[in-house]
């Protein structure tokens, strides 16, 4: 079993490297002389099942962006947003928390990039998402790229969003990756 974990563990470590290689390879012009590179996301389940999207994280909830509070560079760019919660579906996050989002602003070589994952925008301050999230660390809440961020617009989006992540988390099928604790028994 350890050493199907290491294999998994070997397989995200290089598509993190694969993903950074894209990030600076694939790079596009803006007017602000910022360029933009987007990275692909692979993931070990179904995104696009809401049931598993909802399977893997440990914290899901609408919340409104209130300011962007930083950014890290390691062990890869994330952007850091102060979020208010404003309704939990899964998990017991509440209050305002710290939100980081793959990607983000750096510099390399005298030149800024936007970094993102292919399909994502940076998240906007003022604006309302729902959130589908990994862990709750001294970092804050993950999001799952492209995913586990929706803007929602409207009252419609709000309760139609509700709705449908209320029902996933009703059907909800629980992430298959091994955990490392059971592992280490």
């Amino acid at each position: 079993m350890e050493n199907k974990f290491n294999k998994l563990f070997a397989v995200f470590i290089l598509v993190a490297i694969l993903s950074t290689i894209i990030y600076i390879a694939q790079p596009n012009e803006t007017d602000d002389d910022i360029q933009i590179a987007y990275s692909a996301a692979l993931y070990a389940y179904n995104v696009s099942d809401d049931r598993e999207l909802i399977g893997a994280a440990t914290d899901v909830f609408i919340g409104k962006v209130i300011e962007q509070v930083g950014n890290s560079t390691e062990p890869y760019v994330r952007t850091h947003f102060s979020v208010e919660v404003l309704e939990t579906i899964k998990g017991d996050v509440s209050g305002k928390v710290i939100v980081n989002q793959r990607g983000g602003f750096q510099t390399i070589n005298d030149e800024t990039f936007l970094l993102l994952t292919e399909g994502d925008e940076l998240l906007q301050p003022s604006e309302t998402y729902f959130f589908c999230t990994k862990g709750n660390d001294e970092r804050g809440y993950t999001f799952i790229p492209v995913y586990g961020n929706i803007l929602i617009e409207t009252e419609e989006d709000y309760q139609n969003t509700m709705k449908r992540f209320q029902k996933a988390l009703a059907e909800e099928i629980p992430e298959k990756l091994p955990d490392k604790r059971e592992q280490q028994k």
